[in-house]
């Protein structure tokens, strides 16, 4: 797709097709003129469309003129009068509007070159229908004036537009969109000019002296639209067009009758036909080489993505072979690029994986799947087992065969044999579990001797003895720092203070420390007199240092929950809120401890902005189990008054087995970024001196109000004021003084108009107003008033006194007069009138 073109100068456009057009005609009305001339060869229309097609809108009244004018002239330079002259004028400029409108409407001319059938919509639009409707109407002027039959006259017209069309339109429009210098820097240029050559000697030499010339004429187009470009083949047809049509409309090729206008278009036509297909070829070939460009981009950028790939990959063939494989495979699997290159995928594979392998393969293959992911082992070169993360990809042909395969290997020994570490420590920690079980102890109090089982024997890291041992001697396992401790609630146990709940450190006999918890109940004599202590102990060493990392990671938690910036609040499942962050405080007013048990709706009041409740996100986390936005525009009502914006998400907090526990708002004030948002968009309709709407706004208003007056079939009126003397206060004090007259007129204006009225600085000193659903007569008192009141007001500035005027130029809007565009134009012609009319007055542009 060729770049969008800026609009050049304006007068140099203008110049170029002036002259060029008016050279062009000249030749064409020539040709025309001469003896035994058969039909006028028409380039001037086409030029005009390759030039204007992409023009700004604005600009097309004057560059038609200026064609229109051109070829005004070239009839009259040839002795026409000026009613004849002029009668060519309304066809031309039909057919030169059409196809412009038509080629900027469709936006053939953009895609002119993509493919053979965008080109034959291009032709079609703009070298074929246009001259069908131009002519219709050029020839029935021409019969009018009995100058020619309709029928010669609408066949000469044709064909004429459409061979000056076809040959040199597709070359101007391209040089339009791209420019002479890339023409010229195209790689072929020698190459070109040698075709060029060939097409200039070959056209003559086939058209006068060969038979059926126009084969040979199209040869050497057709052999160039296949080694050039399209912008060079349409050169090449511009040249052989050229030519040949000069041949053929001196009468060159063959004297015809004048009457024989059949055999005349039998004449241009196969010329035509010549042209077309090395056109068509061209754009065809341009394509091509475009989606070849494309398709080595393509490769070259999944060839580098490939080698420099930090995961393993490869492209392997329908039997498993490897076709290419990039640095990181090799590396992975220990072998050079030419070795496994000579393997197949089957060859590297640990046997035990290869078959469940295959057996995805062949459902991709069968097409029961499009790809698939395996974790399976690969055989190192080195003879060792390595796990790798294999994804699976079929390419297919256009025709949805079979390619190859992408395969892509990432390298996870690594994590694998981590896993199984963790599975065998697993499982050794629960044979070591399931084998010490938990110890079972008793003591006599009476005679102070301990009764241990082999799992208290296993706990304390000591020999298999008779089972009893003294209190001393289990007392002397403990940890010297929890030892007074726990004697003291080992013996409130025995006096029956209460049952012992106890967890201590212990050194075992192997000289290890591990922690124990221990449970034991006070067994008493019928008199109630102690008889023993029966209790139980196991290794809690683990759990507590679980616990002791789950409770470092809490505070973790919650030293990032206080840092970080954004609100966050826990509910339960009902809704009640369980915790809120330093940041979530901030912004609803509550303490975490004032806010816990509460609904969250009574902690978090938001609003809509239309001051309504919006429902609080939790609710509908809550009741889907999955995440909840805050939706719109919300804010916060704080309860020490004002509101803050936020923006908001819920999801769902879980258990371990997924069972829904709650869940976690998290809330973001962007309170600052709606107020910048309101700013701009502020900034972006309103005059930055005035504070009045600046006239882009004023056109959408003025745009509403047209519409509003069309659905109501009502009646506004629209106001331009333009102030009087206003130079010379800028002159005189400056523009600060200017600034500061136009601020006070401002707010005068602004007093006066009505609340649904739209007032607007335009720029400078010129102002706009839209009376709205107001009569004339109320618009026309309310004009006055304010001419007089800007009259009489006074500027006092560095001790002079300055005073202006204003006039005022009124259109009135209703249902058949409700064109923004006209009004603004209306309202300024009567502003116009105003001035002229001695300035301080009002005029009415009646419509």
């Amino acid at each position: 797709m060729p770049r969008p073109r800026e609009p050049g100068n304006f007068l140099s456009t203008l110049l170029l097709l002036f002259a060029s057009y008016l050279l062009l005609a000249l030749g064409a009305v020539w040709l025309s003129r001469q003896p035994d001339s058969i039909a006028t060869l028409w380039y001037a229309n086409a030029f005009t469309v390759a030039l204007l097609w992409d023009q700004p809108l604005r600009r097309w009244a004057a560059l038609l003129g200026v064609a229109m004018l051109a070829n005004l002239l070239a009839n009259l330079a040839f002795g026409d009068g000026l009613i004849l002259a002029a009668s060519f004028t309304p066809p031309n400029l039909l057919e030169v509007g059409m196809a412009a409108a038509l080629l900027r409407v469709s936006g053939a001319a953009r895609r002119m070159n993509e493919s053979p059938g965008a080109f034959l919509q291009f032709i079609f639009f703009g070298a074929l229908l246009p001259p069908l409707v131009g002519a219709s109407l050029g020839a029935s002027i021409l019969a009018w004036q009995g100058l020619d039959s309709f029928e010669r006259g609408w066949l000469f017209w044709v064909e004429g537009s459409m061979l000056g069309a076809v040959s040199v339109m597709p070359l101007a429009v391209w040089l339009r969109q791209n420019g002479w210098w890339e023409l010229l820097g195209e790689r072929r240029r020698r190459e070109l000019l040698v075709y060029g050559a060939v097409v200039l000697l070959v056209t003559p030499v086939s058209l006068l002296l060969l038979p059926f010339p126009f084969v040979y004429l199209s040869l050497p187009l057709m052999i160039a639209a296949v080694r050039l470009t399209f912008a060079s083949t349409a050169v090449l047809v511009a040249l052989a067009s050229v030519c040949g049509g000069l041949i053929i409309a001196l009468g060159l090729l063959d004297a015809h009758a004048p009457d024989q206008g059949w055999r005349d278009l039998l004449t241009y036509l196969p010329l035509l036909l010549a042209l077309l297909p090395a056109l068509l070829l061209a754009s065809a070939v341009e394509q091509l080489r475009k989606r070849r460009r494309e398709l080595t981009a393509s490769e070259t950028r999944f060839r580098d993505a490939m080698d420099h790939s930090a995961i393993g990959m490869a492209l392997v063939s329908l039997d498993g072979r490897w076709q290419r494989v990039n640095r990181a495979l090799c590396e992975m699997l220990g072998y050079g690029e030419d070795e496994l290159s000579s393997l197949g995928f089957q060859d590297v594979t640990h046997p035990d994986d290869l078959a469940g392998d295959q057996a995805l393969v062949d459902e991709i293959l069968a097409g029961r799947r499009h790809s698939y992911r395996l974790e399976k082992r690969y055989l190192h070169k080195s003879g060792r087992v390595i796990w790798g993360l294999l994804a699976v990809s079929l390419v297919r042909d256009h025709e949805g065969e079979p390619l190859y395969f992408i395969s892509q290997i990432e390298d996870i020994d690594r994590r694998k044999r981590a896993e199984e570490r963790e599975t065998e420590l697993a499982r050794r920690y629960s044979v070591a579990t399931e084998a010490s079980g938990v110890g079972v102890w008793e003591w006599d109090l009476a005679s102070d001797r301990l009764l241990w089982d082999e799992g208290m024997y296993r706990l304390y890291g000591r020999a298999d003895g008779s089972g009893e041992l003294s209190y001393a001697e289990w007392h002397a396992h403990l940890h010297p720092e929890d030892a007074e401790r726990a004697e003291r609630e080992v013996m409130a146990a025995r006096d029956g203070k209460g049952r012992l709940d106890i967890e201590f450190r212990i050194r075992r006999a192997d000289g290890a420390q591990r922690v124990i918890k221990g449970h034991a109940r006070l067994v008493c004599d019928a008199a109630g007199r102690p008889l023993r202590l029966v209790g139980t102990n196991w290794d809690v060493s683990e759990l507590r240092q679980l616990a002791e990392r789950l409770h470092d990671e809490r505070e973790r938690l919650q030293v990032t929950l206080d840092a970080i910036g954004d609100g966050v609040i826990t509910t339960d499942l009902e809704g009640r809120v369980s915790f809120l962050n330093p940041v979530a405080e901030r912004l609803s007013g509550w303490s975490s401890e004032e806010a816990r048990g509460l609904p969250i709706e009574q902690v978090l009041l938001l609003e809509a902005e239309d001051a309504r409740l919006v429902a609080n996100p939790v609710r509908d986390c809550l009741a889907q189990g999955s995440a909840a936005s805050l939706q719109g525009l919300a804010s916060l009502r704080h309860p020490a008054g004002g509101t803050i914006a936020l923006r908001g998400q819920a999801a769902p907090m879980r258990g371990g087995d997924g069972t829904l526990l709650g869940s976690v708002l998290v809330l973001t004030d962007v309170s600052e970024a709606r107020a910048m948002q309101k700013h701009l968009r502020y900034a972006a309709t309103h005059d930055a001196l005035t504070g009045l709407l600046n006239r882009p706004a004023f056109e959408d208003a003025l745009t509403e109000s047209c519409r509003e007056v069309l659905q109501n079939d009502g009646n506004s009126v629209l106001c331009f004021i333009d102030l009087d003397h206003f130079k010379g206060v800028n002159d005189t004090a400056g523009h600060a003084a200017g600034d500061e007259l136009l601020r006070q007129i401002a707010r005068l204006m602004q007093a006066q108009v009505r609340a649904g009225d739209q007032l607007a600085r335009l720029g400078g000193d010129e102002f706009a107003l839209i009376l709205r659903s107001c009569p004339l007569a109320q618009a026309e008192l309310l004009a006055a008033r304010l001419i007089a009141q800007i009259q009489a007001l006074a500027l006092h500035w560095e001790g002079q006194e300055f005073h202006v005027g204003a006039s005022v130029g009124m259109a009135c809007i209703h249902s058949g007069n409700a064109q923004p565009a006209e009004l603004l134009k209306q309202a300024d012609t009567a502003c116009y009138r105003a001035k002229h009319a001695g300035r301080g007055q009002f005029a009415v542009e009646h419509r």
